[in-house]
C-alpha cells in the first residue's frame, strides 16, 4: 500500500474522550498563557498585575489549580496520541514508512512550532513537543514495566536535582545568618554581599503599580525581541528544564492508553479510587506550593521533605484531572462526542495558534496595547471573552469542514498529499 493513500483518522474513529480532554486542556492552559503576554514578569508572586488583595487570591487560584497542569494534561495526550498514530500506521502495513510518515509529522510540528515563537508568541511549546516525541520512536516497541523503570530512572534525576536545589539554599542560609551575627565593622564584602543577595530575594515586597514598557510596541519591534528570546537558531531545540518531565508524562500517556481506559475506564479494577486518590494527592500539593509561593515567598524552603514535595505538583495533578475527566466524560457524556468541549478538542491545533494571535492584538503594541493594565483577577474575564470567541469560531468552521484549518494543512503535509478527501 502506498503511504500517500493512507488517511487520519476520520471523526467516526476518533476516542471521544481524548477529544474531551484535549478541549479542556486547550481551554485551561489560557488561564497562565494571558498572563505570559500582559506582565512583563507573569511569575511574580507580587510585582505586575496586583491591584489589591482580591488579585493576589485570583492568582494563587489560577496557579494552584491551573499552572502547568493543562501543559501536563497536554504532554500525557501526546504521548497517547503516539501510539494511537504509530498503531495506526501498522494496521495499514506500512512497514517502515511508519517511521517515515511519523518523522514528517513531527518535522512539520517542528517547522510550525519554530514560526509560531518567532512570528506570534516566544512561550511556544510545539517544537519541543516534537524533539520529545522523537525522542519517543526508540521506545514505542517497550513492554509496560519496562516504561515504568525509564519513567522512575528519568523521576529520579528530578529527585535528585531538587535535593541538590534545596541543599544549596539550606547552605545559602547558613551562610546568611553566620553573615548577619557579625558585626557590620567586621563583615568581609562576600558577608555583606551574601546578606544583600538573600534580603532581596526573601524580604516583603510591594506591588509595583508604574506602567511598563510594552514589550512589542510595533510588530517589527516584536520580531526582533522574540529573535533575542528565541534560541531556536542557536541549536537550542528544546526546553532543557521541560526535557525530563515532558517524557515522564508522555510515557504516562502511552501506559495509559495501553491500558484502555480512554475506551473504557472499567479497565482499571479501582478506576474511581485510583483517580480521587491522585487527585487529591495533587490537590494537596498543589495547594502547599502554590500557597507558599504566591503568600509567603519570602520565605525560603529549605526543608528537603517539602522540596521533593513540590518536584512533581504540576504532573501529579495533571494526571489527577485526566483520570477524574475521562471517567466522568464516560459516565456522563460519552453519546456527547459533538459537544462544545470536544469540538475544541478535535481543533486543538488551531484553537492554541489563535489564542496566541487574540492575546497579541490584546496586549501588544500593535493592537489594542493593554499591556500591564488589566489587573490577575480582570485577566478572568479576558479569559471567558476568548473562550466565547474560540466557541463560536470553531463551531462554525467545524459546520463545513471535518478539521481545525490547522489541523488539515498538517495532515496534509504529513501524508504529503493536498488532495481532499471527503
Amino acid at each position: 500500500m502506498s503511504h500517500q493513500s493512507i488517511q487520519p483518522m476520520q471523526p467516526l474513529e476518533r476516542i471521544p474522550s481524548l477529544d474531551f480532554l484535549r478541549g479542556v486542556a486547550i481551554l485551561g492552559i489560557l488561564f497562565v498563557n494571558t498572563e505570559s503576554f500582559a506582565y512583563y514578569d507573569p511569575w511574580s508572586s507580587w510585582e505586575f498585575g496586583f491591584e489589591n488583595q482580591l488579585d493576589h487570591h485570583a492568582r494563587f487560584w489560577v496557579y494552584f489549580l491551573t499552572q502547568g497542569k493543562f501543559y501536563s494534561m497536554f504532554t500525557l495526550l501526546f504521548g497517547a496520541g503516539f501510539v494511537i498514530f504509530m498503531e495506526r500506521l501498522e494496521k495499514n502495513k506500512t512497514g517502515s514508512k511508519s517511521i517515515d510518515i511519523y518523522a514528517r509529522r513531527l518535522l512539520w510540528l517542528f517547522v510550525f512550532g519554530v514560526l509560531h515563537a518567532y512570528f506570534i508568541w516566544d512561550g511556544d511549546v510545539l517544537y519541543h513537543y516534537s524533539i520529545c516525541g522523537l525522542l519517543l520512536i526508540p521506545f514505542r516497541s517497550f513492554k509496560n514495566h519496562n516504561l515504568i523503570l525509564v519513567i522512575l530512572i528519568l523521576a529520579s534525576f528530578l529527585v535528585i536535582k531538587q535535593c541538590e536545589v534545596t541543599q544549596k539554599r539550606q547552605m545559602i542560609e547558613k551562610e546568611y545568618l553566620a553573615a548577619v551575627n557579625v558585626s557590620e565593622a567586621y563583615r568581609t564584602e562576600k558577608q555583606s554581599q551574601r546578606i544583600n543577595s538573600w534580603v532581596k530575594r526573601y524580604s516583603k515586597k510591594s506591588p509595583n503599580l508604574s506602567n511598563i514598557e510594552n514589550p512589542k510596541p510595533t510588530y517589527i519591534e516584536g520580531l526582533k525581541k522574540s529573535y533575542q528570546h528565541i534560541t531556536v537558531h542557536k541549536g537550542e531545540l528544546y526546553y532543557q528544564s521541560l526535557l525530563f518531565p515532558s517524557l515522564i508524562m508522555m510515557f504516562v500517556g502511552m501506559l495509559f492508553y495501553r491500558s484502555g481506559i480512554f475506551a473504557n475506564y472499567r479497565a482499571w479494577k479501582h478506576y474511581w479510587m485510583i483517580s480521587y486518590t491522585v487527585l487529591l494527592f495533587g490537590l494537596t500539593i498543589n495547594y502547599l506550593r502554590y500557597y507558599q509561593w504566591t503568600y509567603e515567598d519570602h520565605v525560603a524552603v529549605t526543608n528537603i521533605w517539602q522540596g521533593l514535595a513540590y518536584t512533581f505538583t504540576k504532573e501529579s495533578l495533571g494526571v489527577g484531572y485526566i483520570l477524574v475527566l475521562n471517567g466522568i466524560h464516560q459516565m456522563f457524556f460519552m453519546n456527547s462526542n459533538v459537544g462544545i468541549i470536544s469540538q475544541i478538542g478535535r481543533t486543538a491545533f488551531s484553537n492554541y495558534i489563535l489564542q496566541s494571535i487574540i492575546l497579541g492584538l490584546i496586549f501588544y503594541g500593535y493592537g489594542f496595547g493593554m499591556f500591564n493594565f488589566i489587573s490577575r483577577f480582570e485577566l478572568l474575564v479576558v479569559v471567558v471573552c476568548i473562550w466565547l470567541v474560540q466557541i463560536v469560531i470553531t463551531l462554525r468552521w467545524l459546520r463545513y469542514r471535518a478539521q481545525g484549518p490547522l489541523e488539515g494543512l498538517w495532515r496534509k503535509l504529513t501524508y504529503n498529499t493536498f488532495t481532499v478527501r471527503k
